[in-house]
């Protein structure tokens, strides 16, 4: 359901996903429903279409998943490919290639931009986008779709400017309510990856404060992707992020205290510090690097975000796998080694424990893994 007072349900894009194994896909969505997303993305590629492959997934995440498909195309023929399996919404109509899709079924739900792709026309004005969504809605619901949903279009910080994008989700939520626009007033489109991904800063701080902009100005639908490394478990953090917010707005509150908190790096609890003399306490601020070789053999560690898992991996000297363990606790992965008496090493046992930790909480925030880092 998308509408007014309504939390606003996550779409999570599969990038180029015609060009990824059956395999791949089923893995991410998997990992997408488990985070939280609402509706699964077909992300389809520029200048190239691939109609057939389409079909494919769609009939693909139909037999595997009970999930709303979206698909991310601007391409007729995948659009109809993706509309003849009965996809679930379209991303996106725009002023160039509207009249190409008059034909649909009315009641499809669908994205509109206030774009011509076709022509390269991408206006920065805020006025101009608005006007563009009032006139592309204009037309479409003469022609009978009933289910709109208006892409005002959120860009990147700094280059080209967030600023002048949120001027323009403010400035559609401000002339719907004049009395001549009412009619014209559609649930909002908030592409969230646009932000997120392009900028080198922590994922999760992000997607909270765009979360409290899409519920404060009531968006309809989010939109996000995880696909660089960084990305990671960025579903989770925006899902968790509205919950957060959607419940401040009715308790009428900032988004604090209320039993939901999307901590990642940070949190709200504070250590206290004892008393004690410092005169005989002794400094070990210098490192000394230094490596004795165990001759039972060494350790390598890898972390499976996908599966939520630790590999532990036991080499002898002569680079022979000789035990893999699997799981998810550094301290039951760090007592099973002992268990097994792979090592009895202080210092390498010392190193054991540092590195599972490590990996630990990687798995937990979404952070890339990396030994010895």
């Amino acid at each position: 359901m998308i509408g007014n007072n309504l939390p606003p349900p996550i779409i999570a894009e599969i990038v180029n996903c015609p060009e990824k194994s059956n395999d791949a896909i089923v893995r991410k969505i998997n990992h997408y429903i488990e985070s939280g997303a609402d509706i699964i993305d077909i992300g389809c590629i520029a200048n190239k279409t691939y109609p057939d492959r389409i079909r494919e997934i769609v009939q693909l995440i139909r037999n595997n998943f009970n999930v709303l498909i979206s698909i991310d195309s601007m391409e007729k023929s995948e659009i109809l490919a993706a509309v003849d399996e009965g996809v679930d919404l379209i991303l996106s109509l725009d002023l160039g290639n509207y009249k190409d899709f008059l034909h649909l079924p009315r009641d499809i739900p669908i994205v509109i931009l206030p774009t011509n792709i076709k022509e390269t026309y991408f206006p920065k004005e805020p006025d101009i986008r608005v006007k563009n969504l009032f006139k592309l809605t204009q037309e479409l619901r003469q022609s009978g779709f009933k289910k709109l949903i208006a892409d005002p279009l959120l860009e990147t910080p700094i280059t080209p400017g967030i600023c002048n994008s949120l001027e323009t989700y403010f400035l559609y939520k401000k002339q719907v309510t004049k009395e001549i626009n009412k009619n014209l007033e559609l649930p909002l489109f908030f592409g969230i990856s646009n932000v997120v991904e392009l900028m080198d800063i922590d994922s999760v701080g992000i997607n909270g404060l765009l979360a409290s902009i899409a519920v404060e100005l009531d968006m309809g639908i989010l939109f996000t992707v995880e696909h660089s490394t960084k990305m990671m478990g960025g579903v989770r953090e925006l899902k968790e992020s509205v919950k957060l917010n959607y419940v401040s707005k009715y308790k009428r509150t900032p988004p604090i205290n209320h039993g939901i908190n999307v901590f990642k790096a940070k949190g709200k609890t504070s250590q206290t510090l004892p008393e004690f003399d410092r005169t005989d306490a002794i400094s070990v601020k210098d490192y000394t690097p230094g490596y004795i070789p165990d001759k039972n053999g060494y350790f390598k560690f890898y972390v499976n975000h996908y599966t939520k898992e630790i590999y532990v991996l036991f080499y002898s000297n002569q680079k022979i796998l000789l035990k893999t363990l699997i799981g998810n606790k550094a301290e039951t992965l760090s007592k099973k080694v002992l268990e097994l008496n792979l090592t009895t090493n202080i210092q390498h046992i010392n190193y054991l424990g540092r590195e599972l930790n490590k990996a630990e909480f990687c798995l937990l925030t979404g952070k890339p893994y990396i030994q010895d880092e």
